[in-house]
């Protein structure tokens, strides 16, 4: 992420290093808040990174090979079928502690390290970011702040969960596309992308489709710049390098189950009370919409709902309706903005179809796909904040201008500067009173322990107080940082609107 700090100045890099500890806090929050061995999902991971520290993977119906004393222990285990990948990051840490007879502090460890991949992701949100924005534009660092503030980050860093660091890859290869769409490809572009191709593989299953979007993008891309041949040889290159890398896992997941994806729906459909829904059925549910896309909702005080309108569906709105011209244009200027909202919407498309076979709707699912949600919901907010001059309502891709919210001049009405902090304290209430309730729990566990069986190791209540209390003071300089950012026009000196790209190579 070095191209990240590098080309922004010292305003920027300082909004973005606060950012990046805002989800870093929020994340040891969570880890601190939530009992260790409360939820089946999270042992369940951590007993495959011990089985991987010792040479093997694990088997859905053999079970957890790691039993601590007091934990939920599941029935079977079921995150056998994730590629290991994460659970290669995680055994150096699990391994030694669990063998010493620390499960507690192996647990730690893991919560600890997915608090680390938060501030990656961020990292991670910006550099894309800035592959879809006009250069010079702030959104990206608004962008990197939001998905600071998402609860769902925090909750999947906070918990021994994949997902973060398969949002992480995500990420990368979205960032990796669009910036093929937009200048063509090019050697580091393309190594780039093999890479990050065969390390989706290896790090979620559910992951490689929103990869495979990103892959069709920068082919694509390719063609628009006429180079046919480097995109054969991209094609080629990331079909072997994923048969190479991942290839094994699958066909092992076929061998034991039967299934690609190593899943077991008619299992948990008999002993998890999961029911089969027809699409229609799921698309019709209004708990799909108010659950799936809700990213930034601790709970359960403050109601999903409003949670949902008020911190996603309002800034999408404004981002929609400022920003209705950005998919018209030439298709080099088309191709970098479409290619992250296609990805959004497969992924709606996947974990819907996934609900029909008794699949959860947990918003965690939505991560392979934060980017192109947090770059909305900061397009929407940039609109409500800034100025006209400041561009931030044109600030994605490179068509046409269209007015911002509430007005033109320079200095705008004054509720502008307050819609961000806004937008913060409602994220940081619904922190504070998860946190009072006492109600914490991971997050989107497929089982958590019944009410009836003892909690036998307490939640790090105090410390979790004071990494939230730190989580605010940063969350609320970051917010300062970047409004300022947003005030002062843009992050950086701004590029020309149209710059005649250069002739691409055919070759």
């Amino acid at each position: 992420m070095r191209h990240t700090i590098a080309t922004v100045g010292a305003p920027s890099r300082h909004a973005l290093g606060l950012s990046v500890a805002v989800a870093v806090a929020l994340a040891v929050t969570q880890a601190l808040a939530v009992a260790p061995f409360t939820a089946g999902d999270e042992v369940a991971h951590l007993d495959y990174a011990w089985q991987v520290w010792h040479g093997r993977l694990p088997v859905f119906e053999e079970g957890l090979t790691l039993r601590p004393e007091h934990a939920w222990i599941p029935p079977v285990q079921w995150t056998a079928q994730h590629p290991p990948l994460f659970y290669l990051l995680l055994a150096p840490l699990v391994g030694p502690l669990a063998d010493a007879g620390h499960p507690v502090g192996a647990m730690y460890a893991a919560r600890l390290l997915g608090a680390v991949l938060a501030g990656v992701l961020v990292l991670a949100v910006r550099w894309a970011a800035a592959g879809v924005a006009r250069p010079g534009s702030p959104l990206p660092l608004v962008a990197a702040y939001v998905t600071a503030c998402s609860a769902v980050v925090a909750q999947a860093a906070g918990t021994v969960l994949n997902d973060v660091l398969a949002a992480v890859l995500t990420t990368t290869l979205l960032g990796l596309a669009v910036r093929v769409a937009r200048h063509g490809l090019s050697g580091p572009l393309a190594a780039g992308l093999v890479v990050a191709a065969a390390a989706c593989a290896l790090a979620r299953t559910s992951s490689m489709i929103v990869a495979a979007v990103c892959l069709v993008g920068a082919g694509l891309g390719g063609l628009v710049h006429r180079q046919l041949l480097r995109t054969a040889a991209l094609t080629a290159a990331t079909l072997a390098a994923v048969a190479a890398t991942a290839g094994w896992f699958y066909a092992r997941n076929v061998r034991l189950t039967g299934t690609v994806t190593g899943g077991n729906p008619q299992w948990a459909l008999t002993h998890q009370g999961r029911e089969a829904r027809s699409l229609a059925q799921v698309l019709l549910d209004p708990v799909t919409w108010d659950r799936l896309p809700n990213l930034f909702w601790w709970g359960p005080v403050v109601p999903r709902p409003v949670g949902t309108l008020l911190l996603l569906g309002v800034p999408l709105v404004v981002a929609a309706v400022t920003h209705r011209r950005v998919l018209r244009g030439p298709v080099r200027q088309v191709l970098p903005v479409a290619v992250p909202l296609v990805a959004a919407l497969v992924a709606v498309g996947v974990q819907t179809t996934y609900a029909t076979s008794g699949g959860g709707l947990y918003p965690r699912y939505m991560l392979p796909v934060v980017a192109p949600l947090a770059i909305a919901v900061a397009a929407g907010l940039s609109a409500l904040t800034a100025p006209r001059t400041a561009d931030a309502a044109d600030a994605v891709g490179t068509v046409g201008t269209v007015g911002t919210v509430g007005g033109p001049g320079r200095g705008g009405r004054a509720w502008r500067r307050w819609v961000l902090p806004a937008w913060t304290a409602v994220v940081l209430l619904d922190l504070a009173l998860w946190l009072a309730t006492g109600q914490g729990g991971s997050a989107g566990a497929a089982m958590t322990r019944p009410p009836d069986t003892p909690v036998g190791y307490p939640a790090l209540t105090g410390p979790a107080w004071v990494s939230a209390v730190a989580a605010v003071a940063l969350a609320a300089a970051a917010c300062t940082a970047v409004v300022r950012l947003l005030r002062a026009g843009a992050a950086a000196p701004r590029a020309p609107r149209d710059p005649a790209p250069p002739e691409p190579s055919a070759r």
